[in-house]
């Protein structure tokens, strides 16, 4: 079974409970704009929902799609989106040509296979739906600071739970191994994840864009839209547009 089958269950909420529907918020107000006059927008790996709650906050048409049914049924409980999401493998979307206005793929929710075939395969399915002309806004980490400045270990606390990650960079700098151990010192239960993520590059991400159809408009370094500098800014934040 491969690492994102099973990682993105009710551990996935405490590692990463700093990512919240605020700062969701703050990111669609920064770019909603690029979905004014584009309906549906599909939040891909729609995770617990904070990102499509954010877009329905700020009245866009949306809906959401992810593999893990703990994180679609968490999505349902806390922001009641019954009826807005689905079930589903991101490398085949279950939707028709050109039915889309906008697609998001937010927090890094890219690079899961382990072949590179099957990560290029989410990019021509994003380019299959999006109607000619439609926005895709996608973001990942930068790939060149994470290889230069990895932090190979950390300990830190969510709630209460103490939360232990050690990094490491292989296969000649192509990919992050994450291993994460979270436990409460209260209860003394312990669960460990471990996470393999392909580190693609600026440019290989915009090789990879402009092979499927997918025209760049804008790059950013964060959610502020500062601009993108190559080993310092923390993401790297694509605006494209379906030019097939």
């Amino acid at each position: 079974m491969e690492w994102y089958e099973v990682a993105f269950d009710r551990v996935y909420p405490i590692l990463y409970a700093h990512r919240d529907v605020g700062e969701a918020t703050r990111v669609i107000e920064n770019f909603g704009y690029l979905f004014a006059d584009k309906s549906p927008v599909l939040d891909l790996a729609s995770g617990n929902g904070r990102y499509l709650e954010a877009l329905r906050r700020k009245g866009f048409e949306s809906f959401g799609l992810d593999l893990s049914h703990y994180l679609l049924r968490s999505s349902v409980e806390e922001w009641e989106h019954t009826g807005l999401l689905v079930q589903g493998d991101m490398r085949h979307l279950p939707f028709t040509d050109r039915s889309l206005g906008a697609v998001i793929n937010m927090f890094t929710s890219f690079g899961y296979f382990s072949i590179d075939t099957d990560n290029l395969l989410v990019f021509k399915e994003i380019q299959r739906v999006l109607e000619p002309g439609g926005v895709f806004l996608f973001d990942f980490l930068n790939a060149e600071k994470i290889s230069k400045n990895l932090l190979e270990e950390t300990r830190r606390v969510s709630g209460d739970f103490e939360i232990h990650e050690r990094r490491r960079v292989g296969t000649r700098g192509k990919h992050l191994h994450k291993h994460a151990s979270i436990s409460n010192p209260q209860t003394g239960q312990k669960k460990e994840i471990r996470e393999r993520l392909r580190l693609y590059t600026k440019e290989e991400l915009i090789i990879m864009f402009r092979s499927v159809g997918l025209s760049i408009e804008e790059i950013y370094g964060d959610y502020e839209k500062n601009a993108f500098v190559n080993g310092v800014s923390e993401r790297v934040i694509i605006v494209a547009r379906n030019n097939v």
